[in-house]
């Protein structure tokens, strides 16, 4: 069962970086770590944020609200809260 889960995690962890690569095109594979910041580091717009947590909540059938929003300012920190969410 512990196994299972981490392979699940990794998957998530991948479709995750995936998505915000998506967003990054001149951005090679591999330079979003978990450690980015989005708006330091990876010099997302607002309305890109919200449209990229649009993007997970519907590919993780996932409610994001106001108060996770808040919480968010690292690419770990979207996945450590999808993982919370998905009970992952």
């Amino acid at each position: 069962m512990v196994e299972m889960k981490k392979e699940g995690n990794i998957a998530m962890e991948e479709t995750i970086l995936q998505i915000i690569n998506d967003y990054y095109e001149d951005m090679e594979p591999g330079q979003i770590k978990l450690s980015s910041r989005f708006y330091e580091d990876l010099d997302i717009s607002s309305m890109e944020f919200f449209s990229l947590v649009t993007e997970i909540e519907q590919e993780f059938g996932i409610r994001v609200s106001d108060r996770d929003l808040q919480k968010i300012s690292t690419v770990g920190d979207v996945v450590r809260m999808v993982a919370e969410k998905t009970g992952k």
